[in-house]
């Protein structure tokens, strides 16, 4: 039995049960909780404010049974149908034409006419291979950006809404504002939280996407909706895996398109306490049992150079490594002085590794 009577909202809030009876799925957990609140009235105002946590972090989505009942009512009123002549319906549709036209015409002129005020400008930060950027946000939100990465913000942010958009890393240390909550968009997913810290890697030529929440409270969801809403406590990391084709159980079955996997796990803490997967904001790079393929992508935007296997077993070469202030040349000879032993060469930068 779950003592929940020392919970608070956050406590109420990661439990799935609890998640399931706010997005009314689930009859059973929704007849649950409906009793479980008659009998702890004590608790009437922190289940409140949970409930509230979830409608802001799920993107104040009604729960899917309201919409049901809503949805079965505008398709099937039981009001009494007025019947519409066929002129009146020739009207409507001239104004459905009009009006549908207006709106294209109107996009059309705000995003060609920017220069004239009628679109919302959007800053653009981005850094290049090696550089990384520390960013103050409007709210007061502190972005620290990595390497070849892209973070746009709305010029509406912090009017009703903070919300921004990541193509490849960022640390984000949010300001906490429980009636703006703050949303990070992804090509994989989308991250809503209200005043906490986490990392997020969403590199758009690398296999995986992953958020790892250092502190607070965060809830997530896939792009294309696969595994629901995620809600991550401290020290969790989700990875989403991009691109893996499902097993063909026959050859005559028709092969499907590949469905991302995801993950939850805890994140990487080595001996001095440094967690593996925020050591970059240290200015330093942890590899920890990583395969040379994976290091690859890291070298790659940290020493803005490109590198190329001339064989592929090079690419399942495993290293334990922490570089700091290293030249890639040190970094090679480092590498190159472990069992995995390989010949590199260096021209410009261009790198090539080979057995």
């Amino acid at each position: 039995m779950v003592d929940r009577s020392r919970f608070n909202a956050e406590d109420f809030l990661v439990d799935s049960t609890f998640q399931q009876y706010c997005a009314g799925t689930d009859q059973l957990c929704i007849g649950y909780w409906e009793k479980y609140i008659s009998a702890h009235p004590e608790q009437t105002a922190v289940i409140g404010e949970a409930k509230k946590l979830y409608v802001i972090l799920s993107g104040n989505k009604r729960p899917l049974n309201i919409q049901a009942e809503s949805f079965k009512e505008s398709m099937f009123p039981e009001e009494k149908v007025v019947k519409l002549n066929r002129y009146l319906w020739v009207k409507i549709a001239a104004a459905i034409v009009v009006a549908i036209g207006s709106v294209l015409i109107y996009n059309n002129y705000t995003t060609y006419n920017g220069e004239k005020g009628e679109v919302q400008v959007v800053n653009i930060f981005t850094t290049k291979s090696g550089e990384r950027k520390k960013i103050r946000l409007q709210d007061g939100t502190s972005v620290l950006l990595n390497a070849k990465s892209t973070l746009s913000i709305g010029k509406g942010f912090n009017d009703q809404c903070r919300e921004v958009t990541l193509t490849g890393e960022a640390f984000f240390d949010v300001t906490h504002n429980k009636d703006k909550p703050f949303k990070v968009h992804t090509s994989d997913f989308n991250i809503n939280v209200l005043g906490t810290a986490f990392n997020v890697k969403a590199y758009s030529d690398e296999t995986t996407s992953e958020a790892t929440l250092i502190r607070g409270l965060i809830t997530m969801e896939a792009v294309n909706g696969n595994g629901g809403l995620i809600t991550l406590k401290p020290s969790q990391k989700v990875t989403f895996y991009k691109n893996i084709a499902p097993k063909q159980e026959s050859k005559l079955i028709k092969p499907t398109a590949p469905q991302p996997e995801i993950t939850i796990n805890h994140y990487t803490k080595i001996k001095d306490s440094t967690i593996v997967e925020t050591a970059w904001t240290q200015n330093r790079i942890e590899i920890y049992d990583q395969d040379f393929d994976e290091i690859k992508n890291v070298l790659e935007k940290w020493y803005n150079v490109e590198i190329k296997f001339t064989d592929p077993a090079i690419e399942k070469y495993r290293f334990t490594a922490t570089i700091t202030n290293e030249s890639i040349e040190e970094v090679l000879r480092a590498l190159q002085a472990t069992e995995n032993n390989f010949k590199y060469e260096i021209k410009g930068n261009q790198v090539i590794i080979s057995k």
